[in-house]
């Protein structure tokens, strides 16, 4: 017999003990979910229609009813308004706190409920109404995080969940990223597993819930820069930027599908038209197979690229040519110029020299995931012959495996940028935060702090979130434990300062 609960449908035949089998696979150690259920779970972003749903939504995914031994799940909620515990009916034990009018307030509830107990299967606390704004999060940060964390660890049986709701400062995707800093402080206490990004049409805002588990990380120490010390460009300049994109992008052509991390044009196109205007000469230091220039192309902007294999330019020359092609709706010619050349050594591309750029619009390698024999698409990508990799040359950023070194490598690239960057021009990033081996890496996060730190030449303007919709779901570690597709990708913004 099922019922629905939330936006899932719960099984009680599980609750009840009875040997019926839902599916093949591993035994179903986290929940009662069916299978087609807890696939649904899996995507990392969602549209956020209310906080009633995604609080159960959460409870269901990360408790069971009745665990092995007999025991009732024990949930405990702090905040969030709009959320009625009755809507999470027994065995399950739910305790639901409204009070959390300041921080002491949400440690003493931890501390009341949890500290040195270790009997909650799942915690989720909402900070949204306590961090608005850059000084709420630093005094979060200097004053309350560690004694939160700490308490939030204790509360938690051993490897089970705990989420925090955070928001943005700003509508669309403008403002402090909020849940970042939140996130890596949390990581001293408790392994960062994932974000989840609830995406809020009526008004423009996005939501960040951030999961957390009861184990140590394997990068707890790792320096955050104080949010007062992190540059944030000014008000004018971020209230355009959208806060996501789920663009619609037509099939990729034979020359096109031999890059294995393309972007898609109308991207771009997006991108392009929110920080330029027509006429504006637009710059892509790692070009790929063209997208960037087309897509300047398409919006009336000259453009610019350089790429380090010579067949992904030549791919590029050709869409161009094929871009240029008279149709029944001809377009003034724009300059569209593409160079093999080292993303590390601009000064030594003789097309390049004395040109002065009113936006760089890139997507750098995801750190060494491409080599990872475990990268999703790999399969994919082997059983049609295609390249597994951008390239086997040292040279290639994909092909190191340090990440600081890695990272390192990146931000010289991006500070060399700026100083062709015109006068408050405009660096967009797109990049992904990654998983390997349990372990998150926020690329992103990473290379933003490192990018508007106080000595570095950029400031932030803000973020949009590339939401993929046409890619299927993967059933990664179904039944056992949770890890999520990653379908969103940071396109960063920084402004030259």
């Amino acid at each position: 017999m099922t019922q629905k609960q939330g936006k899932f449908e719960f099984d009680h035949s599980v609750v009840e003990g009875t040997t019926k089998k839902l599916r093949r696979g591993p035994p179903n150690r986290m929940n009662d979910l069916v299978y087609r259920d807890w696939m649904k779970f899996q995507k990392s972003f969602f549209r956020l229609s209310s906080d009633q749903t995604l609080v159960e939504d959460c409870v269901y995914f990360f408790t069971k009813s009745v665990w092995k031994d007999g025991t009732e799940s024990r949930t405990l909620i702090v905040g969030v308004e709009d959320f009625s515990s009755e809507g999470v009916p027994p065995p399950r034990i739910l305790r639901h706190i409204h009070e959390h009018d300041s921080f002491e307030a949400v440690i003493r509830c931890i501390d009341d409920e949890t500290r040195n107990k270790g009997e909650h299967d799942f915690v989720l606390v909402d900070f949204r109404a306590l961090i608005k704004h850059q000084t709420d999060l630093e005094r979060f940060v200097t004053g309350h995080a560690e004694e939160f964390f700490a308490g939030l660890r204790a509360g938690l049986k051993p490897d089970r969940y705990g989420c925090v709701i955070v928001g943005l400062s700003e509508n669309g995707g403008g403002g402090f990223p909020l849940p970042w800093t939140v996130a890596q402080t949390g990581r001293r206490h408790l392994r960062l597993r994932d974000e989840k990004i609830g995406l809020i049409t009526e008004t423009g805002r996005v939501v960040y819930c951030i999961f957390l588990q009861a184990n140590d990380d394997a990068m707890p120490g790792r320096e955050i820069i104080s949010p007062t010390q992190f540059c944030l460009a000014d008000d004018k300049n971020r209230r355009d930027i959208p806060a996501w994109i789920i663009p619609k992008p037509p099939p990729r052509r034979k020359n096109e599908i031999l890059h294995p991390a393309k972007f898609p044009e109308t991207l771009i196109e997006q991108l392009i038209e929110t920080f330029t205007l027509k006429g504006d000469t637009v710059f892509d230091p790692m070009v790929g197979t063209g997208s960037t220039v087309i897509a300047a192309m398409r919006t009336m902007r000259h453009a610019y690229g350089v790429d380090l294999s010579a067949q992904y330019i030549r791919t590029s020359e050709e869409r161009i040519e094929q871009e240029r092609i008279p149709s029944l709706f001809p377009r003034d010619y724009t300059t569209a110029e593409v160079f093999v050349g080292d993303a590390t050594r601009l000064e030594e591309i003789p097309g390049l020299h004395g040109l002065r750029f009113r936006y760089v619009v890139t997507s750098p390698p995801y750190w060494s995931m491409l080599t990872n024999p475990g990268s999703e698409n790999q399969k994919v990508r082997r059983d049609r012959n295609l390249p597994l990799v951008y390239s086997d040359d040292k040279r290639d950023l994909g092909n190191i495996s340090d990440y600081d070194k890695f990272l390192s490598i990146l931000e010289n690239i991006y500070e060399e940028i700026a100083k062709r960057l015109l006068d408050h021009g405009t660096l967009t990033v797109v990049v992904k935060n990654i998983k390997r081996e349990h372990t998150v890496y926020p690329l992103a996060w990473d290379l933003a702090m490192r990018l508007c730190a106080p000595d570095a030449p950029y400031r932030y303007l803000g973020s949009t979130l590339w939401c993929q919709d046409d890619i299927g779901l993967k059933p990664f570690a179904v039944g056992i434990y949770w890890v999520s597709n990653i379908l969103h990708t940071y396109c960063l913004h920084f402004q030259k300062r």
